[in-house]
């Protein structure tokens, strides 16, 4: 079993990533949406992908939305729905990758739906600059989006069964994501977790069961240990973890939460800390984190020693 301090993890992943040209677990998406006036933000399920990230690879798009209220098409050659009423040319070039955070440029271009302009106009042209449009560098990590333009929908348009689409809008947004899409990942990870106190006297406790969790590669789930209630005093500790797979092993990023408070009051929540590590896991391996010590703030648990250790496998 191997033990490593919690707050020394992150740099060594970090490094050595971000020469690679070529991200096979990274996407940037566009989407488009409906707004309404008394409603949130709605995807329509119109998606265009870069499909696993090559930095310097452009990827362009071209949306259109129609004469109905959720009426959008997106195609990769220009071309647009037969009512199409607007449009927009859109391009997307990864420049960098540092861990998974994704810098990008996206420039587009909103015009009037007529095919011969959008032929005929590129993104420097003299009709360009007289369109809305913009030029813009953007760095999200994956579940993080950015809202590129927004139109209302024409006024005479109405849904399938005839109805006005009073107070609609059609929106693109951006964003980045894991690849492949959750929907078609067959890939399975399990994580088998268990929460460890070292003793003043040398010996370990285990304060937990044993929890065995599982998700998909790149995508965080979540996990719970059971609570320890000293003199009337309620520590928790739960968190979020990634598993990225890599040739005879796992990096796995783990964000340990630890937060305290009367256990009479489950409600009021209470101090709270938040640590992160990435740590490499081989198959049938044992990695332990030891996490810092809460402090004078925690009470009782202030100078307690905890650690969580994880074993992890790819199920299929």
């Amino acid at each position: 079993m191997r033990i490593i301090p919690c707050w020394v993890l992150i740099v060594h992943v970090a490094a050595g990533i971000a020469h690679s040209q070529t991200f096979n677990e990274l996407q940037v998406q566009l989407g488009a949406y409906t707004l309404s006036d008394n409603g949130g933000e709605r995807p329509l399920g119109v998606w265009r992908s870069t499909g696993p990230l090559v930095i310097g690879k452009p990827t362009s798009s071209t949306f259109s939305v129609g004469d109905t209220c959720d009426a959008f098409t997106v195609s990769s050659g220009g071309s647009l729905r037969e009512d199409a009423t607007t449009a927009w040319r859109i391009e997307l070039t990864p420049i960098r990758v540092v861990r998974d955070a994704v810098t990008f440029r996206l420039r587009w271009i909103r015009l009037a739906a007529l095919r011969q302009q959008i032929d005929q106009v590129s993104f420097d042209s003299s009709k360009a600059s007289r369109s809305p449009k913009e030029d813009i560098e953007l760095t999200l990590r994956p579940g993080e989006s950015w809202p590129v333009d927004s139109v209302p929908v024409s006024s005479g348009a109405k849904t399938v069964d005839g109805q006005p689409c009073r107070g609609r809008a059609a929106s693109i947004r951006v964003s980045v994501d894991s690849y492949p899409s959750e929907e078609v990942d067959r890939r399975l990870v399990v994580a088998d977790l268990w929460l460890v106190e070292r003793l003043s006297n040398g010996t370990e406790v285990q304060r937990s069961h044993a929890l065995s969790v599982r998700g998909l590669p790149n995508r965080p789930f979540r996990f719970y240990f059971d609570s320890i209630v000293d003199a009337n005093v309620s520590l928790d500790i739960y968190g979020m973890l990634i598993a990225r797979l890599e040739s005879g092993a796992m990096a796995i990023s783990v964000e340990t939460r630890s937060r305290w408070g009367h256990s009479s009051d489950s409600r009021s929540g209470g101090p709270q800390r938040s640590v992160e590590s990435v740590i490499q896991v081989k198959p049938a391996e044992i990695v332990e984190i030891r996490l810092p010590r809460l402090g004078d703030g925690a009470g009782t648990f202030a100078r307690r020693e905890f650690s969580i250790r994880i074993q992890a496998r790819q199920l299929r």
